[in-house]
């Protein structure tokens, strides 16, 4: 999916503009039906520029449309009528049915895991260490907030997390797992141990398995209207399915984006970053030059992207 980062951030963008000069009264929290036809549209006709490249630029700008529309529901940020948003969801979607290279979660075929194989390679994650460390650091009993100095930042200001290092970002995802998955709980003041923390210490399967999935569901789901991240974590996410295939995706570590600036750098950075970042957690591992989701991890990650947006109606 890697490969066509640089491509699809300038034609959402593109897209985007067009409807804008199209339609001088186009409101991006209040789409219209004619909005979505222009989409179609337009989509359909770079599908057709490009024999190699336009299906999947095609496929992934409409898949991030669905995800922002997807968004200024849940957060009631959408202007528009109701009517106007359930035609242009299903405009979108139609597109998106017809196109057999788009995966979801219910086109995977998990393969049997035992348990023993599905334990050794859950507790080899660097997340299910970390997430142990943070269970010593409260304690049995509490830990206060003021104690936990990148927890106490991010509650105090939410643009935190956008200013830290990646390390400290790390860390602030394992505790977005461990509440999640109920080993450690908080009331915003004091952090405890949760109803999950004994069988995490005493790393049961499902414990554990939870706590992988509740990580990935996070790390692919937006808290804030961001196109560009909403486009890396499609990219993701489709990368993480099709991982979970015969038809492994390529592994692009080499990746050019050489003519980019301003937001569509960002876009393609965070792409990258994204996927990166999956592999160092150990969720992707290269196989030659491809990459694919080991085995023992796939029931977790597939729950993990069943969860997320745009497939998960999860309520943390």
């Amino acid at each position: 999916m890697g490969e066509h980062a640089d491509r699809v951030v300038g034609l959402v963008r593109t897209t985007l503009t067009q409807i804008d000069r199209a339609n001088p009264g186009f409101s991006v929290t209040s789409w219209t039906p004619n909005d979505a036809h222009f989409i179609v549209d337009a989509v359909e006709r770079i599908e057709e520029s490009d024999e190699e490249n336009g299906a999947a630029a095609a496929t992934n700008i409409v898949i991030t449309l669905l995800e922002f529309l997807t968004f200024l529901d849940e957060t009631d940020t959408w202007t528009g009528t109701d009517e106007d948003f359930a035609h242009c969801m299903e405009d979108l979607t139609d597109f998106i049915d017809n196109d057999p290279d788009v995966l979801d979660p219910e086109d995977i075929e998990l393969p049997a895991v035992s348990e023993h194989d599905e334990l050794a390679a859950l507790s080899a994650l660097p997340l299910i260490a970390g997430v142990a460390e943070l269970v010593s650091r409260v304690g049995a009993q509490s830990l206060s907030v003021s104690q936990i100095p990148e927890l106490a930042s991010a509650l105090e200001d939410t643009d935190h997390a956008h200013k830290d290092q990646p390390a400290d970002i790390a860390t602030l995802d394992f505790w977005a797992a461990a509440f999640a998955a109920d080993v450690l709980e908080s009331d915003g003041t004091d952090v405890v141990p949760g109803s999950a923390v004994d069988g995490f210490s005493s790393k049961s399967v499902e414990n554990l398995r939870t706590v992988v999935t509740q990580h990935i569901r996070h790390q692919l789901s937006l808290s804030e209207v961001d196109i560009s991240m909403a486009l890396s974590n499609t990219f993701a996410i489709q990368t993480l399915l099709a991982a979970m295939t015969e038809d492994l995706p390529l592994d692009n570590a080499d990746e050019d984006y050489d003519g980019l600036e301003g937001e569509d750098l960002r876009t393609a950075q965070l792409i990258d970053y994204r996927i990166r970042s999956l592999q160092e957690q150990g969720i992707l591992v290269p196989v030659g030059d491809a990459l694919t989701v080991p085995i023992p991890l796939r029931p977790a990650v597939h729950a993990g992207v069943s969860l997320a947006e745009p497939f998960g109606d999860y309520d943390p």
